[in-house]
């Protein structure tokens, strides 16, 4: 393990994505995005996507450009297609849509089509909750079949996050959560660290329960388990209306081709047409402080909000610097030779 300042981390991305054909603007905004959720904690979206990106890159699955391009709307709704650009730059873009719509409609709806992986998803619900828009957006995994059904074992789902964001004084109110009981990225983290899956993730090819992150990669391939362990088939049906929302809504069929990652779906809603910003956050300043108010459990010495953990991990990897594995590490210097760049 090695800790990395982030602007060392944010300057590698962007020599090695534009070195893959990106613009200036496009490297930058996709290095920030994934430096960011490393920043936040969440280093299964963060830089260790540096060398994935590489790769799909090389096999054409991620065309750097690309132009992104409304295809049907209304004033409240868009079908956006992405054209596989980097997913960091497509759901940007959605999420400018989402917040211009929303200003004149109140509130829409916004979906992708041939969208790549979008990285952290709380980043975009969190954007629009800084602009002082409740949102609320999911994003399906497509073709990939990472999760098992409830009571199955192949995979049918990816593990389908969902997510929303609401406006506070100080920062806003960020769930970020996996329909499944981890998400891929992590159990990968966990396989470069030498470390084991928590119990109750994931199962082997047999439908075996393991902590052994090699047994889910395989061969033969294991699945990841939906959330809620003997209450699964609740995480089941939340991944299913991530599925719904983020691909069927955009009118995209399971047999299709598998060239896109991530189905993104974005709903803001404008609080002026309901009880307004101000008293939005007077409420929910009211709701944070009766939550916090509440007995401690032996263990635990607060309650935190969802995205408070985050927020506060950030503060200290901006002075302390970003834990990146050797393994990870490794795996970005191969991917950068690949593309000329020595680091």
């Amino acid at each position: 393990m090695r800790v990395l300042n982030q602007k060392y981390l944010k300057k590698t991305g962007i020599d090695i994505f534009t070195a893959c054909g990106a613009s200036d603007e496009e490297a930058a905004l996709v290095a920030s995005e994934l430096v960011e959720a490393s920043l936040m904690g969440l280093d299964s979206h963060g830089v260790m996507r540096y060398a994935q990106y590489v790769e799909e890159v090389l096999e054409n699955k991620i065309k750097p450009g690309s132009p992104i391009q409304i295809i049907k709307e209304s004033p409240s709704t868009a079908i956006v297609d992405c054209g596989l650009n980097f997913g960091q730059v497509s759901a940007t873009r959605l999420t400018e849509i989402a917040y211009e719509k929303a200003k004149l409609s109140n509130i829409v709806c916004v979906v992708s089509r041939k969208c790549n992986h979008i990285g952290r998803l709380g980043s975009f619900t969190q954007k629009l909750a800084e602009k002082n828009l409740l949102c609320f957006a999911v994003a399906s995994g497509g073709g990939h079949t990472q999760v098992a059904p409830w009571g199955g074992i192949e995979g049918r789902l990816s593990p389908n996050p969902m997510s929303y964001g609401v406006p506070m004084n100080g920062n806003p109110m960020v769930l970020d959560m996996s329909t499944s009981m981890i998400a891929e990225g992590k159990v990968r983290i966990l396989m470069q660290q030498g470390n084991p899956v928590p119990e109750g993730c994931i199962q082997d090819a047999a439908g075996k329960p393991t902590t052994n992150p090699k047994d889910f990669y395989g061969p033969p391939k294991g699945t990841i388990l939906p959330f809620g362990l003997k209450l699964g088939y609740k995480g089941f049906g939340l991944a299913l209306m991530v599925e719904i929302f983020g691909r069927i809504l955009a009118g995209v069929s399971i047999d299709e081709d598998g060239s896109y990652v991530n189905g993104l779906c974005i709903i803001a809603v404008n609080l002026e047409a309901f009880c307004g910003l101000e008293l939005t956050k007077k409420l929910m300043d009211e709701l944070n402080s009766f939550i916090k108010a509440a007995a401690l459990a032996p263990g635990h010495d607060e309650i935190y909000l969802p995205g408070e953990l985050d927020f506060k991990t950030k503060e200290k990897r901006i002075k302390e610097g970003i834990p990146v594995a050797d393994e990870t590490w490794l795996s970005i210097k191969e991917a950068a030779k690949k593309v000329d760049i020595i680091i």
